[in-house]
């Protein structure tokens, strides 16, 4: 009765203010039956008799995806929904419209066949007015085959990871809107509105369906207004055409007077209303918004709406933590994009599956451009199989189709990382599909340039332009290599060797084509989220069977637990503070990559991950799941995005008291020229300044370098901190920033008082430290235990290094102490001589994910920074690698490392994490002791060795070593 009631009221609604109902929404209670051992097909579920007697129906809202009443649901499912439609549509051309089911739907309207679609993330459509029961009730059906990806099964040919899918979620299910929409028998089929700059027109492609078996005339109106004030009419169009049976294409042009273009900074639109009318009756009707932009490659540079542009992306993963892959409401999609805006970015990157209408509407607004990408993953994904090639040409086409008129997607994606044959293969066809269906963006055809350097096509251009999009993480700690590194991405070895940069390896797979213009795709580091505060707003707000709820809840008990086990809980009482920490580190990291990014004259951009994270990739995000800004992992980045900076750099970072440093401060503007007052400090910790250095100078639009100065720093010790301030003539800060810096003067460095014994193939070791007078001898048979040895090796490379450690072992044995100081770089399988335990080597170097490494009070720190995460003075000898399930005899080792890496597994290897979120917690050693019978091993994973002589850090470490090594406890 409600639902008789309800057309009533529209009916009589239209009929007093003269138009009829074009549309029904089918959204809301739905019900579903899920098909657990797939027998539905067979048992005749879709019928309606047939569904209604089955006992385990239940509700499920539209849109939303199934796994949210059913956890982790992959498999079949049937849909049943009654409604019903005006009489007045009975002489009406009716279409079925779903936004997205995921993934094989097959759909029945009053137990008549509709149709078939294969894909989840786009949108199809069904006529169905030979189906339809005007003015009674109707039943729709549906059985959808969801998307396999954790388990084991074959389903109508859909086995795990060979469809087109997003890692995020299962999305399972009709999970967008569902519609019925009604029109006169001349029916608007497609329109792509083609924008120029150059000429200020708009051009519509016209697809009408011309339904009936004669052709006739229709009368085209295209009206165009502003979009925030429909009032203000821009310009129309009016002509009478003649249709034919089928489809009919038209091409109208329309010149914008005055025409306002579209950007982040001013994110103008226009409003379209087509109307296709017949015999002074409106037939069919359809509009959209849309803007006046181009963004497109001139010289080597980005440019949008003919102004060079530097591009500042943020790469998003759009997971939500109720809703998966569809906004929790149209509030938290503002705050996330709204956000992005206020941290400096200027486009958005959607990982890999094209997002939600009602985000885009959203991003057209608010003003971001968009990179628009199907829904295929990268690397292995979808898994090869002999559909492949067809599934990836029916996803880059419906993608495309789906999304060409969106003003704030400047640019489409086809490709990520590949280096698979059949994907090669279709890199330059789905190209060339793409710029068919749409000629007015760039296009880049694979991100990250693994398979041959990235290509990227001009608006309106078939041949390619060689392009460098690059993908590099390179962990916590940024120091002068790392950040030389990417100064220097894309330069000659002609132009580093001007600049006095050495070599060194980039990292990462993408090919770099010296002196070409440069995009860097992928760059940042992570953090956790503060999951106290996190796992509290999912008590109360969130749904307890989706993933995020429980991967969440998870971490945070496993992480603590790790800190219980490694000893370190003392240090965090409040897991607040831990967490708050990674953060710091990750907006630390952030900010120095960006910084050195834009230093480097061949970049033309970069893209942060990742504004949001979520599933396997979880940590990268400047903001958690709920839209909430993690701390400093956000304003550090933020910083780091605004127009004008400052890079500052020491050199070293860590500075031997009477060699000096360099300060160098590069300024780089993104604006107009302007004067500026520069003031430059150095501030001891205990706050007293011991320089300054005021001046003024005209700051110039792009990379300048402001200030290079050599430092005396002869009668410094300790931790001092760089400040940089820059205003303009009326006295406003226009940037600053800061940068920490340690001095070690000759008392810090004093040579330790003990002996020490070298185990030292190549003399190197021996010669350090007898150039810094420490009392050396080489070890030997008759060494008493009370003297430390250093082993600088942990290898031997013929029978008489073998004899040397056979020794070591029966000194270790005895009571001896042996300090290994080259690190293990390989898992340790099977015990031996040299290393008479067993060892797991795990990376800990951490890419998008925060792995903290974090030290104890112990005197091994003296004199440095200890007592929590190792901050940057340790950037050049940080491990890399840890030490997990040390084993003596098989059995482990009660260990409690004076230094811990704590992390979880970040890598979907084997792809066995996916939607399931990271996998298990674990901790490792970077340096512990190892009791073995009456002595013991000193393992280090530090960096120590390479910079003896060249960071102070690395020889206090060792000198602390020594010492407590020498003591009688």
């Amino acid at each position: 009765m409600q639902i008789k009631n309800y057309f009533l009221f529209l009916f009589l609604f239209c009929v007093a203010y003269g138009f009829a109902q074009k549309e029904i929404s089918l959204n809301g209670d739905w019900e579903i039956i899920f098909d657990h051992r797939n027998e539905g097909a067979e048992a005749l579920w879709h019928e309606n008799e047939v569904f209604q007697n089955l006992k385990d129906k239940r509700k499920i809202k539209v849109p939303s995806s199934w796994e949210l009443i059913e956890q982790d649901y992959e498999g079949v499912a049937f849909y049943r929904y009654a409604f019903e439609v005006p009489k007045d549509w009975e002489a009406k051309v009716i279409h079925l419209q779903f936004d997205a089911v995921n993934y094989l739907s097959e759909i029945w309207l009053n137990d008549e066949v509709v149709g078939f679609h294969e894909g989840g993330f786009t949108p199809f459509e069904f006529r169905v007015d030979n189906m339809i029961q005007a003015g009674k009730e109707n039943v729709l059906t549906l059985r959808v085959v969801g998307p396999i990806i954790l388990s084991d099964k074959n389903i109508d040919g859909v086995t795990a990871l060979e469809t087109p899918q997003w890692r995020g979620g299962i999305s399972g299910g009709i999970w967008q809107n569902v519609r019925l929409l009604a029109s006169g028998n001349t029916y608007v089929k497609d329109v792509f509105i083609e924008t120029n700059i150059h000429d200020n027109t708009a051009t519509f492609h016209i697809t009408i369906d011309h339904t009936e078996i004669k052709g006739d005339s229709a009368d085209i109106e295209i009206h165009l207004s502003e979009a925030s004030n429909i009032k203000n009419d821009v310009a129309s169009y009016t002509e009478t055409q003649k249709v034919e049976p089928g489809l009919n294409e038209y091409k109208v042009v329309i010149k914008i007077p005055e025409a306002r273009y579209w950007s982040p900074d001013d994110p103008f639109l226009y409003q379209a209303k087509l109307k296709i009318k017949r015999k002074q009756k409106i037939s069919d009707d359809w509009h959209h918004r849309f803007g006046l932009r181009e963004l497109t490659i001139k010289n080597q540079d980005f440019y949008l709406n003919r102004k060079r542009i530097y591009i500042k992306a943020s790469f998003f993963e759009g997971l939500y933590p109720n809703s998966i892959a569809y906004p929790d409401s149209e509030e938290m999609a503002r705050k996330e994009i709204r956000l992005a805006k206020e941290a400096g970015f200027n486009m958005i990157r959607p990982w890999r599956h094209p997002t939600t209408s009602m985000w885009l509407d959203l991003a057209d607004e608010m003003g971001v451009m968009v990179v628009g990408s199907p829904a295929l993953e990268c690397m292995r994904l979808p898994l090869s199989s002999p559909y492949l090639p067809s599934r990836v040409s029916r996803e880059v086409e419906q993608t495309l189709l789906k999304d060409r008129n969106r003003t704030c997607i400047v640019q489409w994606e086809l490709f990520n990382e590949l280096h698979r044959p059949v994907l090669k293969q279709l890199m330059r066809p789905m190209a060339m599909l793409s710029r068919d269906l749409d000629p007015t963006r760039l296009i880049l055809d694979e991100s990250g340039g693994w398979a041959f350097g990235a290509n990227i096509y001009l608006p309106y251009e078939k041949e390619p332009t060689k392009f460098n999009d690059i993908h590099n993480y390179a962990g916590a700690y940024i120091n002068e290599k790392i950040y030389n590194s990417y100064v220097s991405m894309a330069m000659t070895e002609e132009e580093k060797k001007a600049r006095g940069m050495g070599k060194f390896k980039r990292e990462g797979r993408s090919k770099v084509v010296p002196s070409m213009m440069s995009f860097l795709s992928e760059l940042g580091y992570g953090s956790l989220a503060e999951l106290v505060s996190v796992n509290k707003k999912f008590e109360a707000e969130g749904n307890p069977l989706t993933p995020a709820y429980r991967y969440h809840k998870r971490l945070h008990e496993e992480q603590q637990q790790m800190l219980v086990e490694t000893g370190l809980k003392s240090l965090y009482p409040d897991m607040r503070k831990f967490y708050l920490e990674q953060q710091h580190i990750h907006g630390t990291a952030n900010k120095r990559m960006i910084e050195a990014i834009r230093s480097n004259p061949y970049m033309d951009g970069y893209c942060v991950h990742a504004l949001t994270g979520g599933d396997w990739i979880l940590g990268a995000g400047l903001l958690d799941l709920w839209r909430n800004p993690k701390s400093y992992a956000y304003e550090a980045t933020k910083a780091a995005n605004q127009p004008r900076i400052v890079s500052i750099r020491t050199i070293p970072r860590n500075v031997y008291a009477n060699q000096g440093m360099s300060l160098k401060i590069t300024g780089i503007n993104d604006l107009e020229n302007i004067a500026a007052n520069y003031e430059v400090s150095i501030q001891s910790k205990d706050g007293k300044q011991v320089y300054v250095n005021n001046f003024k100078s005209n700051w110039k639009t792009g990379i300048n370098l402001l200030l290079n100065k050599k430092i005396n720093t002869e009668k410094w010790s300790g931790h001092y901190t760089v400040k940089v301030k820059v205003r303009d003539h009326w006295d406003q800060v226009l940037t600053e920033n800061f940068i920490d810096f340690e001095v070690f003067d000759q008392k810090d460095l004093k040579a330790p008082s003990g002996k020490v014994a070298v185990l030292d193939f190549n003399g190197d070791l021996k010669s350090f430290l007898q150039k810094n007078n420490v009392k050396t001898v080489d070890f030997n048979s008759n060494l008493t235990q009370d003297i430390p040895v250093l082993v600088c090796i942990n290898k031997a490379k013929n029978n008489e290094e073998l004899k040397l450690f056979k020794r070591l072992l029966k000194f270790v044995e005895s009571g001896g102490t042996a300090v290994y100081l080259d690190r293990l770089t390989d898992s340790v399988k099977t015990e031996n001589i040299i290393t008479p335990f067993t060892a797991r080597v795990h990376p800990s170097k951490g890419l998008w994910t925060c792995i903290p490494h974090i030290a104890r009070e112990h005197p091994i720190f003296k004199g440095l920074q200890n007592k929590g995460f190792l901050r940057n003075s340790y950037e050049n000898i940080w491990p890399k690698k840890s030490l997990r399930d040390l084993k003596i005899n098989g059995v482990k080792v009660e260990e409690k490392p004076l230094v811990a890496s704590i992390g979880f597994d970040w890598f979907s290897r084997g792809h066995k994490m996916g939607y399931s979120g990271p996998g298990p917690s674990w901790w490792g050693a970077d340096l512990t002791f190892v009791p073995f019978k009456k002595g013991q091993y000193l393992l280090s994973q530090f960096e120590i060795l390479e910079n003896l002589g060249k960071d102070p850090v690395a020889d206090k470490m060792l000198f602390n070593i020594i010492t407590y090594c020498n003591t009688k406890d």
